[in-house]
């Protein structure tokens, strides 16, 4: 019986853990755009890294362009774009103020 409230007990500890830690996923996301055309670059690369330079996640754009993710609000926020023809990207994102749950930011490309 003891062992089944302290199992209950944890699972419950675990669930509160999990949805406090959801509740500080913010979503970054727009398009990566030719600098010159203004057209949508389909299939880069986009990666998020954090203040130590580790990356944290990594998406590619859709068909039309676009990218989205999820990162922990009041983090540093690095995004590095590579795609074939393209120069290496890398851009400083602000982080995310109190109560901001989601940021569109596009980003452009330079051809090689």
């Amino acid at each position: 019986m003891i062992t089944r409230i302290l199992g209950l007990f944890l699972f419950v500890a675990c669930m509160h853990t999990a949805v406090a830690q959801d509740s500080l996923r913010v979503q970054l996301h727009g398009a990566v755009l030719d600098s010159l055309s203004g057209n949508a670059v389909l299939g880069a690369l986009v990666e998020w890294y954090d203040g130590n330079g580790k990356r944290q996640a990594i998406t590619q754009t859709n068909s039309e362009g676009r990218y989205a993710l999820f990162l922990f609000s009041g983090q540093p926020i690095e995004l590095r774009v590579t795609e074939n023809g393209y120069r290496p990207f890398v851009e400083l994102v602000p982080p995310f103020e109190p109560g901001e749950s989601a940021r569109e930011v596009d980003l452009r490309l330079v051809p090689d």
